[in-house]
């Protein structure tokens, strides 16, 4: 159904924050992105979701259109950034979502900002425990958190991966490659190769983050429903991913809603149907009565 985005930027405390804000009703969306990603990576799901809803879609600090500080990507500071825009565009309570590393971000914004808060959604992320994956120590880690360098990448590139990549299940080839270009920047080469918008360096600060936090001590501090979206299916899906789910439930009890996409890590921008009815669901569980 047609809407209305726009674009902006938002000042706060620390970084001027982009917005894409989708025009809709209640209950309010937060969206926010994944590691290295950006705003649009909602873009699909939002599509679906408004203007029944309203979607806020950010890019978080050192991503996409938003400033790029040399620090302050602990994930309290990243939450605060997101607080002082939702403080300015939606005051009211509202529900907020997160892809990957965004599923962390969601839950402590959660437990953070517990009155603002009516629902938390995490897309494949949330309930994590790295060092079970990446080994006991950062030094360890470091090196397979490390992102690949990609020399010579190009939008023609970028294009040519979605011929052939699940990603572009979602929608088309041409639109998931304007998708995750947003990810990348000219590098001011003259030659028309990318960079990533997100810096190396800023990067790893994140990477450190997520590997040292443990996602089940946040969950517990959340007051507030919480909807899991893990990618996968739960008959044939790594176990860890299933044990992750099973744990988080143990954790939240009977405020733990969990529904399993089929796809891969990416089914905001892959299966954006299922991912935004999956939502559409829970927004109404979230909807006020009476």
């Amino acid at each position: 159904m047609p809407h209305t985005t726009r674009e902006f930027r938002v000042s706060t405390r620390g970084p001027a924050i982009s917005v894409r804000d989708h025009e809709g009703g209640e209950p309010t969306l937060l969206a926010l992105h994944g590691l290295a990603s950006n705003a649009r990576w909602w873009d699909l799901v939002a599509d679906r979701l408004a203007p029944m809803n309203r979607v806020i879609a950010v890019d978080l600090r050192g991503h996409g259109l938003s400033d790029r500080p040399a620090d302050g990507y602990d994930f309290d500071a990243v939450a605060g950034d997101v607080h002082d825009v939702v403080s300015q565009l939606h005051p009211a309570p509202l529900a907020v979502a997160g892809h990957s590393w965004g599923a962390s971000v969601a839950l402590v914004y959660a437990a953070n900002y517990p009155a603002t808060t009516l629902g938390a959604i995490c897309v494949d992320g949330g309930a994590t425990d790295l060092k079970a994956y990446f080994g006991p120590s950062w030094a360890m880690a470091e090196q397979t958190m490390k992102p690949p360098a990609l020399p010579g990448l190009t939008a023609a590139t970028l294009r040519a991966w979605m011929d052939s990549s699940p990603i572009s299940e979602g929608s088309d080839a041409e639109t998931a490659a304007a998708i995750m270009q947003a990810n990348f920047e000219d590098d001011g080469s003259g030659k028309g190769t990318l960079r990533p918008r997100l810096a190396l360096a800023n990067h790893m600060q994140i990477a450190h983050q997520l590997y040292d936090l443990d996602g089940f001590e946040l969950i517990s501090r959340t007051a507030c429903p919480v909807l899991f979206i893990p990618a996968g299916h739960p008959d044939h899906e790594d176990l860890p991913k299933v044990r992750a789910m099973d744990r988080a439930r143990a954790v939240l009890g009977d405020r733990a809603r969990v529904v399993w996409v089929d796809g891969v890590h990416d089914i905001p921008v892959q299966r954006p149907a299922e991912v935004a009815a999956a939502i559409t669901d829970f927004l109404e569980e979230l909807r006020p009565r009476g």
